[in-house]
């Protein structure tokens, strides 16, 4: 997949849209580190992140991106506060009171503070989704990288869910970039990219 020159700035809203599978999935995973480019190189401000060791690249994900996984990816033996938490807990920010404090914040918000002590596995579909977007909003990073957040949600927290996305963007400084098949959300975003099929081996 050849990728042009990408930038996404403080504060701004991008929405990703295109078919399943042409890529857009793993440019999120690119731009976190998770998964390395086999050319050219990725910034977050003034730190490249394509030559980071593995564990440099887990410490940066940690303490300055924020994501929302398609799959949730909660951890099953932790309770929900613990999951919303827990890039706090792995990561280098000392003021966990703090954190502690916005974090139940967005849970209020998201209405699941009611399951802060409860096992992901006693929440229904929606309330996973909303416990992850909680985890990633809630540490306060430099960059939030959502892959199909609305995608379980009913309108009323679908249309909840991208507002405190955008608010949170646009209050702390952070880029959002959001993968979307929703078509009637892009409205919302600052600029929209349109992936094509890989086969056609480029992003317009």
């Amino acid at each position: 997949m050849l990728i042009p020159k990408f930038e996404c700035k403080e504060g701004e809203a991008i929405a990703l849209v295109g078919p399943s599978g042409c890529g857009k999935s793993t440019f999120l995973n690119l731009i976190a580190g998770i998964l390395n480019p086999s050319a050219g190189d990725i910034y977050i401000d003034t730190t490249e992140i394509t030559s980071l060791s593995r564990a440099g690249s887990s410490a940066f994900r940690l303490s300055e991106i924020g994501l929302i996984f398609q799959e949730f990816e909660l951890v099953e033996h932790l309770s929900v506060g613990d999951n919303i938490l827990l890039p706090s807990y792995l990561g280098t920010r000392k003021d966990h009171a703090a954190t502690e404090g916005i974090a139940k914040d967005f849970a209020r918000d998201f209405g699941i503070l009611n399951h802060w002590n409860t096992l992901p596995g006693n929440l229904s579909h929606g309330e996973r989704q909303r416990a992850a977007i909680c985890r990633a909003l809630g540490a306060r990073p430099r960059l939030l990288l959502a892959d199909e957040p609305t995608g379980n949600l009913d309108p009323a927290n679908k249309h909840k869910t991208l507002e405190l996305l955008h608010s949170s963007a646009k209050e702390h400084n952070q880029g959002l970039l959001m993968v979307t098949h929703d078509l009637e959300l892009v409205d919302a975003f600052d600029a929209v990219i349109q992936f094509e099929d890989l086969n056609q081996h480029k992003l317009t």
